[in-house]
């Protein structure tokens, strides 16, 4: 029979066990509770086997294994954790009715629980290792999981709940443990174990697991995925391994799988040194195995490749990290288990039975057990229960406000899913993965999260008092029916609609709700539907203010008929229901069949909002669901009937219906005294009627009219954008409609072609300019004959109309036509002789012209490609950067070559002079066959004399080489110039896709403000300004949260109620200004409300009883209103669904702060409050100046520079020493400040021996002043630099707005000179002595040594060991140099050489000492001319020190820590 179970679970792979290495103290713990767990466990069994307490005690059974799995995995005993599980996840199945309960799985668990208490119990007690194989029993419960047939082999290990009743019972599980074999010289005792099969199966296996390894090590960078697949590599290798008895690669695969497991665990990418231990396992399992297959290997070279990879693991010293992570994740698990959770953890079982039972003391304890363990999972490891426990206790605190919301069965089982979840969360993080949210968690969230936040009506629960309340006797007494009490009518009739809206959306998921949806037809709808929001909530407000408007009810008809239209052909019959029944209503009010009451306006806005949406479901979800309920409504509206139709919907509480039968009479008398006034109105004289008619349309047609030529205008200039003809072709419409009212059928025709023509365009895509003068020519026609009653060339005009083609127009105009080019310039139709048909179109050089504007064409592409392109332009630019850098290089390069040839040429020169001067010299001595001739007069030549002749034509060839490298170094310079020009085209024109209107919020906004409104019952009304703007997406959608968190504030906290307003002497609505600006390149968004303003004096009262601060601290008022930010901080009286949480104003300041921004606040009490957000534009790409502050470089971006001025140091030096507060620049006076104070916490520069003027950035400020800032060099300017973001670790950092990678590949950091230049205006300089002792500091840690020696290498190693060392190093490389460079700079030591070209160091030594200046300056004279004869010349002439070479270092550290401390 073990034969048969090793064959069953070979593919069965159980973690190893590690409890043996476990604390003893912590393993007693363990010990003492399996002890607890078996005498309750014992109980349950038994009733649960019982049939009268099967479902009572499932449950608990299922938790005290879910306990075993815990404990046992904290403590390391990982297998019979596993074991633990496995049992838990079956029951759990059993619960959730997927599984039958019958007499296996009872058995089952019966025999898991006797295997626990007589043979793995006694083995934990004594802390002995486990002599059972559990995987049968783990694969058992698997195959009950499945609802498998049982294997016979398993099957009859269920006899053990039965037969197993102390420790001596035999299992049938035992490991046989063989006695180990003597050792021989060839076979070791573990092979003996090993057959044939086994051994080519764990080789051949590991073959595919060595090529998982091998990927992972070939690839640079690593996803999450990968890195699980190597872990499942090392984890199999390690499992077969074990079960194969090759315990080397047993011990290897453990270490390694442990140390990848502990990187995934804290989500850190992985090293070079963990690649190359890895790549050594790698080639220690390929070696091994090769070895193992031959059946003639000896042991010693199997202990010789295992001891490799044991010395490559202790070289990397992977071992002390090994122990310390493993002991910080068992203590994370720890934590967790031991924190008192037992409600949440079963949750997913007794939900259903606590909720509404033990309501609201059952949420309130779920809520705190969830903050515990919010407090306690803040890390890598348990992020994801962190996370899910926000969440969690975001749903009990909504329940805890929201108790109606349990009133439906679909709440029960969006808790159950989610309870289910984290629980799974729960199994993650014992198993020791790194625990994140999954899809499934994520979308369970989610549902849970929509359906408690949505709005229901809670009219009986909050906005009506019952009329009769208890006394503390026990009496009855009738509350006053004031006014205050009750529902007015519209308030009640938008509770209604709200709640019916909220029953809508419960049929979110139904079989009736839409999805499919072509997705480029849906993209143009949506962009479409925005525009149609925007103007119907201008429309709709127009019209609610001004009822007797007919011009925005003819304006909403419009809308709404387009947005029917767009939604029916996009499969979204839904919203095209609620369209279509708006639109209907609109037209009966037009005609006057509908008398408009204030609730009938009210429930046409929440529908609007609830269209709106609908729509941004759409966009989100691609999900459109039914609208029963609205739809309803909408037709009672229609009908004349009441819109509340049944009223106990609308007030649940029963002791309060009494108030609203009155209301409901009242309504119908309305209703009644309504039609009779209707019935009244239509008995006037027809007359009178069209008069009325007559005139509206002429004042509508007037703005009609003058907008369709306006835009007509636009679409010249933008022919491709398809929303210019969509208005014109409602202009067009709604000229029809209105002509046809008032009879007027020959503008009505012409409208009609019009309103074709402008959909024929938008259908085919037209881009022609072809007929832009028949167009104008029309509108003006409509003009004449509407308000002249002129309707001469009617039929010529309808005729070329009607003949537009619109797939290839055969003309194209050159140009655009202007006023003076139409034929009604003077507004005067002639007749026209003939048919009144327009000439054919001329052909020749037109037809021939350039057609540009027909492919002026827009695609769509998505938002991450156009992210995607940004930064391979970013990353071209850069390339070109260091192409620029190498080419300046090679042009210093060319430079030094073209001086190195020409030093060739002069001694090529001297040489053919010396050899001019050998051959006279030669002459005389040789009685040579020319005697005849002088030397002069015949050239003897010598081999040398050719060698000479060659060399100099060869410096000739080098000459003409490099003038023609220069030349091509400049022809690449002039490429490289024009490659930067369209290099800065494109970046500026993908820069430009990311911008998108701000007024793209207006709706949402609007619609958040007229929401939060009705809730609080406080009247307001939101003012936008300088909408017009653009900004980046990703900033705008970022935005978003803040903005809607500051309007709920400012209404909830600011806008007083109306009789607050009205006995302060201010508007019953309140007002709040949303104004955008732009300073600099910052955006300011600002909030200001007319309310009551923040009262410094409540939030100092509540920050000291939060102990934010102490009661004798003294603070501004500005100082003050700071702590409204702080997270949890609200000074409302209760908590409500707007606030009292203290979560909005923190989460504005933490997504402001994220996006390296600001917020700040300012009020005055009784006025109101203003709120103003900062924050940077995201620029990819602009020109900087490069600066230097010490050793580091900074880029300082040139929109903030003002201009640069040059100071002395002896003026800096004087301000810097003195307290003065301004410093005096061209008669002006500037804030002062040192970069360095901002980048390395150095608040004076280091002014001691520059003799040179230093730079200084005048910055502009916000405000209009500028201040000014110290740097110690200017590196030069530099286009297009490409700024990158630096992450969230720096975004506490606010003088950093980015990073550039520069061309040799260094980082360089880019300052924000706006955030210096406000940080400088709002702060002071120290006192004197603080600034003189940060002077002090400075010069002790950075000196300044020059190093005069004519040796490269010389100069090179002693620059190495002094900057080591801290000292600042210049060199010169010979007395020249050194003196040349002694004019702009004072060093605080010299070093110096003797013998060197052009000037000695004696010569060096003698003008250093003669120099006003540098007469002090310590020398150090370090030279090979060590005899005593030199030593006293350098002594005389003033050296400091000597010494020879070579030098010991320590030696010249020691004599130049002497010399500068002296000095």
């Amino acid at each position: 029979m073990k034969e048969i179970l090793k064959n069953l679970v070979e593919n069965v792979t159980l973690p190893e066990d590690t409890y043996l290495d476990q604390d003893d103290e912590i393993l007693e713990i363990f010990v003492e509770e399996l002890e607890e767990i078996f005498e309750q466990l014992q109980v349950s069994l038994e009733q649960w086997q019982s049939n009268d307490h099967k479902d009572a005690e499932l449950v608990n059974v299922r938790r005290y294994f879910h306990t075993l799995k815990g404990s046992g995995r904290m403590v390391g005993a990982k297998r019979s954790g596993e074991l633990a599980w496995t049992v838990e996840d079956t029951l759990n199945r059993v619960i959730a009715k997927n599984l039958e309960l019958n007499d296996t799985v009872q058995k089952y668990v019966a025999t898991v629980f006797n295997v626990y208490k007589f043979k793995l119990y006694p083995e934990f007690l004594h802390k002995q290792a486990h002599h059972l194989d559990l995987a049968p029993l783990v694969l058992l419960g698997q195959q009950l999981q499945q609802k498998q047939s049982v294997e016979p082999a398993l099957e009859e290990l269920l006899a053990l709940a039965r037969t197993l009743k102390n420790e001596q019972g035999i299992t049938g599980l035992e490991i046989i443990d063989t006695a180990p074999l003597a050792q021989s010289d060839h076979v070791s005792s573990a092979d003996d174990n090993l057959d044939a099969e086994t051994l080519a199966i764990f080789v051949e296996e590991s073959e595919d697991h060595l090529a998982t390894i091998k990927e992972f090590l070939h690839l640079e960078q690593h996803t999450a995925d990968q890195y699980n697949r190597l872990i499942r590599a090392l984890h199999t290798l390690r499992g077969s391994s074990s079960m194969a008895h090759v315990d080397d690669v047993f011990e290897a695969s453990s270490k390694v799988e442990h140390l990848f497991k502990v990187l995934v665990q804290e989500d850190t990418e992985s090293s070079q040194n963990e690649n190359s231990l890895l790549t050594h396992y790698s080639e220690f399992v390929r070696d091994y195995l090769h070895v193992l297959k031959n059946k003639d290997h000896q042991v010693s070279e199997l202990s010789a490749i295992y001891q490799k990879f044991n010395d490559a693991w202790d070289r990397y010293d992977f071992q002390n990290q090994y122990q310390q992570d493993d002991g910080l994740q068992g203590g994370l698990v720890t934590q967790l288990v031991n924190l008192d959770i037992d409600l949440l953890l079963d949750a997913e079982f007794e939900f259903d039975k606590r909720a509404q039972v033990e309501h609201p003391e059952y949420f309130q304890q779920l809520s705190q057990q969830a903050q515990l363990l919010i407090d306690h999972s803040g890390n890598r490891a348990s992020q994801g229960i962190h996370d899910f426990s926000v969440a969690l206790k975001d749903s009990y605190e909504q329940v805890l406000a929201k108790p109606e919301l349990l009133h439906v069965d679909y709440a029960f089982e969006i808790f159950s899913k989610v309870h289910q979840e984290f629980i799974h969360l729960f199994d993650t993080l014992a198993s020791g993965q790194r625990v994140g949210l999954n899809e499934t968690a994520q979308a369970a969230l989610l549902e849970l999260h929509d359906y408690l936040h949505q709005e229901i009506d809670t009219v009986s629960g909050t906005d009506v008092a019952p009329a009769t309340a208890k006394t503390k006797a026990g009496e009855r007494t009738v509350l006053p029916s004031k006014a205050e009490i009750s529902v007015s009518p519209v308030e009640s009739t938008g509770n209604y609609v709200l709640a019916q809206i909220a029953q809508d959306k419960q049929n979110l998921n139904s079989e009736q709700s839409s999805r499919d949806f072509d997705a480029e037809v849906l993209d143009i709808f949506i962009e479409e539907a925005d525009e149609l929001m925007v103007d119907m909530d201008q429309d709709l407000n127009t019209w609610s203010s001004h009822p007797e408007d007919t011009t925005a009810l003819n304006n909403l008809m419009r809308h709404l008929h387009t947005l029917k239209g767009g939604a029916n052909m996009v499969q979204a019959t839904h919203i095209g229901s609620i369209a279509h029944e708006l639109e209907s209503i609109y037209e009966r009010v037009i005609k006057g069949q509908l008398t408009v009451t204030p609730q009938v306006i009210q429930s046409i806005r929440l529908v609007q909002d609830d269209v709106a949406d609908r729509i941004q479901l759409i966009r989100e979800q691609s999900i459109d669901y039914p609208a029963k309920n609205i739809l309803e409504i909408l037709q009672n509206i229609s009908q004349s009937r009441p819109i509340i139709a049944d009223t106990s919907t609308a007030l649940v509480d029963e002791e309060s219906v009494i108030a609203p039968v009155e209301s409901i009479e009242n309504v119908e008398n309305t209703q009644q005294t309504a039609e009779l006034e209707t019935q009244l109105n239509s008995t006037q004289d027809d007359v009178s009627l069209e008069q009325i008619a007559q005139e509206s349309f002429a004042e509508e047609a007037r703005e009609l009219v003058d907008d369709g030529l306006k835009i007509l205008s636009q679409w010249y200039d933008q022919r491709s954008n398809r929303s210019l003809l969509l208005q014109l072709q409602r202009i067009a419409h709604s000229l029809k409609g209105g002509a046809k009212m008032v009879q007027l059928d020959e503008v009505a025709d012409i409208s009609y072609e019009l309103e074709n023509a402008f959909e024929r365009f938008a259908v085919h895509n037209f881009n022609s300019n072809a007929y832009d003068s028949l167009l104008e020519r029309a509108f003006h026609w409509l003009d004449e004959a509407i308000f002249k009653r002129n309707n001469s060339n009617f039929e010529g005009l309808k005729s070329n109309l009607r003949s537009i083609e619109y797939v290839d127009a055969s003309a194209q105009l050159p140009e655009k036509l202007t006023r003076t080019n139409l034929f009604f310039e003077q507004n005067k139709f002639e007749s026209v002789l003939g048919d009144g048909t327009e000439p054919p179109s001329m052909l020749g050089e037109w037809d021939q012209s350039d057609k540009s504007e027909a492919n002026n064409e827009m695609i769509r592409i998505s938002a991450d490609l156009v992210e995607k392109m940004i930064d391979l332009s970013g990353e071209n630019a850069i390339n070109r950067s260091r192409i620029e850098m190498d080419l300046g290089q090679f042009g210093n390069t060319l430079t030094d070559m073209e001086l190195a040839i020409q030093r060739l040429v002069d001694q090529l020169r001297r040489m053919e002079g010396e050899l001019e001067t050998q051959i006279i010299a030669k002459h005389g001595d040789l009685g040579s066959r020319y005697a005849d001739f002088d030397p002069l007069e015949m050239d003897q030549y010598s081999s040398l004399n050719q060698l000479s002749k060659s060399l100099a034509e060869s410096a000739s060839d080098l000459v003409d080489f490099k003038i023609t490298l220069a030349e091509k170094i400049r022809d690449t310079e002039g490429l490289l110039l024009q490659q930067s020009r369209i290099q800065a085209e494109i970046q500026e024109s993908l820069m430009r896709t990311r911008l998108v209107p701000f007024s793209r919020l207006l709706p949402r906004l609007q619609r958040l403000v007229r929401q939060t409104a009705t809730t609080v019952n406080k009247p307001t009304e939101l003012l936008v300004s300088n909408t017009e703007g653009e900004l980046d997406r990703n900033i705008l959608e970022r935005l978003v949260s803040p903005l809607e968190h500051m309007l709920r504030n400012a209404i909830d906290h600011g806008i007083e109620d109306a009789e607050q307003r009205q006995k302060s002497g201010k508007p019953l609505t309140g007002r709040i200004d949303l104004n955008i600006t732009r300073q600099g390149t910052d955006v300011l968004v600002s909030f200001q409300d007319d309310g009551k303003g923040i009262d410094p004096k409540v939030i100092q009262a509540k920050a000291l009883e939060k102990g934010l601060i102490k009661a004798d601290q003294e603070l501004e008022a500005d100082e003050i209103l700071q702590f409204i930010f702080h997270p949890g901080f609200s000074t409302a009286q209760q908590v409500t669904q707007i606030s009292g949480r203290g979560v909005g104003l923190d989460v504005v300041q933490s997504e402001i702060k994220s996006l390296g921004g600001q917020v700040t606040v300012s009020s005055q009490l009784g006025l109101g409050s203003t709120f103003t957000i900062r924050v940077p534009t995201t620029v990819a790409v602009s020109d900087a100046l490069m600066v230097k502050v010490g050793d580091q470089q900074f880029a300082v971006p040139l929109s903030h520079i003002d201009r640069i001025v040059r100071i002395s140091p002896f003026a800096l030096e004087s301000y810097f020493e003195g307290h003065d507060e301004f410093f005096g620049i061209d008669s002006q006076n500037y804030k002062l400040r040192y970069l360095g104070e901002f980048t390395a916490n150095q608040v004076s520069p280091r002014l001691h021996g520059v003799a040179h003027s230093l730079p200084v950035l005048l910055i502009k400020g916000n405000m209009g002043q500028s201040i000014a800032i110290l740097v110690d060099q200017l590196i030069g300017s530099r286009s297009q630099i490409v700024m990158k973001p630096i992450g969230k670790q720096f975004s506490s950092i606010n003088v950093i707005a980015g990073a550039t990678i520069l061309g040799d590949g260094q980082v360089c950091l880019i300052l924000d000179g706006q955030n210096i230049a406000r940080q400088v205006q709002s702060s002071h300089r120290g006192n004197l002595e603080t600034a003189q002792s940060e002077k002090q500091r400075s010069r002790d840690q950075r000196r300044l040594i020059m190093i005069v020696d004519d040796s490269v290498t010389v100069r090179k190693v002693t620059s190495r060991l002094l900057e080591r060392q801290g000292f600042d190093v210049i060199t010169a490389k010979d007395g020249v140099d050194a003196i040349e460079q002694l004019e702009s700079v004072k060093p605080d030591l010299m070093l110096l050489d003797i013998e060197m070209p052009r000037m000695d160091g004696f010569e060096v030594t003698n003008l250093v000492r003669h120099h006003e200046v540098h007469r002090d300056l310590p020398i150090i004279m370090i030279t090979s001319r060590t005899g005593e004869k030199h030593r006293e010349r350098a002594f005389s002439l003033g050296v400091t020190n000597y010494m020879g070479k070579p030098f010991q270092e320590a030696e010249l550290l020691q004599n130049i820590d002497a010399l500068l401390t002296v000095n």
